[in-house]
């Protein structure tokens, strides 16, 4: 830490955690926090372990060295410097009390070699004194950044009752403490001693070595860690696919019934249908004849009114037919109403009752839960197109392609060193056919030429400028700088040398915020404007070539684990990893449509992480835990498909991203293998 920064952040630096003022007299515990001794004995008097004591930042608890009293921990010396440069820092606001008289005053001076203050009238006779003549005195109103410096390393002193101006110079092996020379006489006789810098520099070497040795097995578990994180994610994609299967068997099942319903509408409504017509039938006969009969009612009933006999007898034969016909005509029975009734099917509740809609299967395996690709070998290293027969449920049509893909290089393997990778992910190319791959695991990007030869590396873990933490995708922008994501939720932007120039994603406002941001692509049009797919958000953000936040899309309900996303013509085109297709969008971020699902066959998924499209202008998407690369037309056409699973030539482990050279052979990046492989096609 510089000193600016160092008197930035002072009042931190020396406050105690638990009394929250400036320390005094502070104590270190073996877990290297410090405390007031105050605040150890007051931690001390509270607690029932006699000769222990509980760490308040780490909770750790300790035994106290010799007689369990907290005054024998060791002294923090960086604390008292640090408490000292305070002092001076504050001088013309705070008076400092002389280390002789007690008195305080502004006008006060520091000695190097006592480390301690002196009023004016204490510095004359300090500096009166013979064995103090080369002693360097300074006022504290002229101290420089260089004097400062000169406080913080002063040397430590000895602790033991009248030692205290006696400087540590040895180290008891014994006693395993650092003492002064009057220590080595009267308290340490006949013990290992060696000179305290020697001491310093072999604990030195075993620190460097601890921490060496933390830092890989804080590796290995951030490993760890990220391989438990991913199993997490598979078993959520998992139990996401498991639902889908579900719902679409219910679907179907709810299919069938409606459909078996339907029939059983269809014949009750026919059947009324026939006995309604019939019904209306008779209906129109009976009406007909009581027109009739209302007819001569009303005839009779007026002739019989006028009262002319000769009418009325003339009337005789005209009534006897009348009467005959009327007579021959009963009432007739009605067609008897239809009783519908409804028989449900017993056996079908019954099957549903006792073996549901299916059944739960959970196989545990060593392999990711999440793999369902070829389990086998192809025989052939050269892959051509399918002549499956079309995806179902599916717009896809797979056709017979004469393109072939073949692998023509190879590089890289498993390694810490420069020139080998571990866990590549990102993948691109440059205008000068350089290939830029970011390395999961070993936190840094690395170059090659277009035939393997490592160019350079940089980054390192880390959460500061210019390192990483699981570097994800990468992208070359038109000035040819190199554009960086990573999971410490941020892109960050190099030049072609990999020199650090600028960041953006930090949590400024909540449309800069990234959440775990994967694949990277630039957008052709002047500006080199940045698509992020920030999976953690479930969304696709734009910034500009400078960070600046310009606008998204996507979110929950569309996007499920977006992987990548690309602009080609009008269209934005994204991988759904978490949807196991490839999704379609205007360039205002509208859905228009997608394809694909789950599946191993022609135009199916598993997991698609990156895309790209080639020079031939065909889209290719990374299968990755179907270990192929598909290739379909812009349109979503499936055209072919290349790899299978192995680490043989033309085979795959997880591949995770492609580019392209400017010679159109295809660059794919395996994550499990470790390598680089480029094809060519015809």
């Amino acid at each position: 830490m510089d000193i600016k920064t160092l008197l930035d952040n002072l009042h931190d630096e020396v406050s105690c955690s638990v009394c929250m003022c400036a320390f005094t007299d502070p104590k270190q515990l073996p877990c290297l926090h410090s405390f007031c001794l105050h605040c150890l004995n007051g931690i001390q008097r509270t607690s029932a372990a006699h000769g222990k004591i509980t760490c308040p930042d780490c909770r750790r608890q300790f035994q106290i060295p010799g007689s369990g009293n907290p005054s024998e921990l060791p002294t923090n010396f960086r604390i008292n410097s640090l408490l000292d440069v305070l002092a001076i820092k504050e001088c013309s606001t705070a008076n400092v009390k002389c280390a002789n008289c007690d008195k305080r005053s502004p006008q006060t001076f520091y000695c190097f070699q006592c480390s301690c203050f002196w009023c004016d009238e204490c510095v004359l006779a300090h500096n009166l004194i013979r064995t103090n003549k080369e002693h360097r005195t300074l006022a504290l109103k002229d101290f420089q950044d260089q004097d400062i410096e000169a406080v913080l390393k002063r040397p430590a002193f000895c602790q033991k009752k009248r030692h205290e101006r006696e400087e540590l110079k040895f180290f008891c092996k014994d006693c395993k403490v650092a003492i002064c020379s009057t220590c080595v006489l009267i308290l340490h006789a006949c013990h290992r001693m060696m000179l305290l810098e020697e001491a310093t520099d072999v604990r030195k070497t075993q620190i460097n070595s601890m921490t060496q040795s933390l830092m890989e097995k804080a590796q290995d578990k951030r490993k760890e860690l990220e391989q438990l994180n991913q199993k997490s994610t598979d078993i959520k994609l998992q139990v996401a696919y498991l639902k889908s299967q579900v719902q679409t068997n219910v679907d179907q099942v709810i299919a069938i019934i409606e459909e078996r319903k339907q029939d059983v509408f269809d014949a009750v409504d026919n059947q009324a249908k026939k006995s309604l017509e019939s019904l209306s039938h008779q209906k129109d006969q009976v009406e007909n004849q009581m027109e009739i009969i209302e007819s001569i009612i009303e005839q009779t009933t007026a002739l019989v009114k006028r009262s002319f006999s000769t009418e009325i007898l003339g009337f005789s034969e005209t009534f006897d037919t009348i009467q005959q016909e009327q007579g021959t005509q009963g009432n007739r029975d009605t067609e008897c109403i239809p009783q519908f009734s409804f028989t449900k099917s017993e056996k079908l509740i019954n099957v549903l009752n006792s073996e549901g809609i299916g059944n739960l299967k959970t196989v545990l395996s060593e392999t990711k839960v999440q793999q369902s690709g070829t389990k086998g070998k192809e025989s052939s290293k050269v892959v051509g197109g399918d002549k499956g027969a079309n995806v179902h449920d599916s717009p896809l049509e797979t056709q017979v392609q004469t393109r072939r893909f073949r692998s023509v290089l190879s590089f890289g393997r498993q390694g810490k060193s420069v020139g080998m990778l571990d866990g590549p992910w990102g993948v691109a190319v440059n205008d000068r056919d350089e290939i830029a791959v970011t390395e999961h695991w070993n936190h840094r990007v690395s170059m090659f030429s277009s035939d393997g030869t490592h160019l350079r590396s940089f980054g390192r873990w880390g959460y500061s400028n210019g390192e990483f933490q699981f570097p994800t995708g990468i992208a070359f922008d038109s000035h040819g700088n190199i554009v960086v994501a990573d999971y410490n939720h941020r892109v960050q932007v190099f030049d072609r040398n990999g020199n650090f120039l600028s960041k953006f994603g930090e949590k400024v406002s909540h449309h800069h915020q990234l959440s775990c941001p994967e694949g990277l692509s630039i957008i052709i049009n002047g500006n080199s404007d940045i698509i992020v797919a920030d999976k953690g958000n479930k969304l696709i953000k734009i910034f500009s070539s400078s960070g600046e936040y310009l606008r998204k899309f996507g979110g929950a309900g569309t996007l499920v684990e977006p992987y990548h996303c690309i602009q080609h013509g009008l269209y934005f085109i994204v991988t759904d990893g978490g949807d196991d297709s490839i999704k379609m969008f205007d360039l205002e971020g509208k859905f228009i449509s997608k394809f694909g699902k789950q599946g191993n066959e022609g135009g199916e998924f598993n997991e698609p992480s990156y895309l790209s499209v080639n020079k031939e202008g065909l889209l290719m998407v990374c299968d990755t835990y179907n270990h192929r690369v598909q290739v379909f037309e812009l349109s979503g056409k499936f055209v072919t498909k290349f790899g299978s699973e192995g680490r043989e030539s033309g085979e795959f482990k997880y591949p995770i991203s492609t580019a392209n050279l400017s010679d159109g052979r295809i660059v794919v990046c395996e994550w499990f293998n470790n390598r680089i492989q480029e094809f060519e096609h015809k």
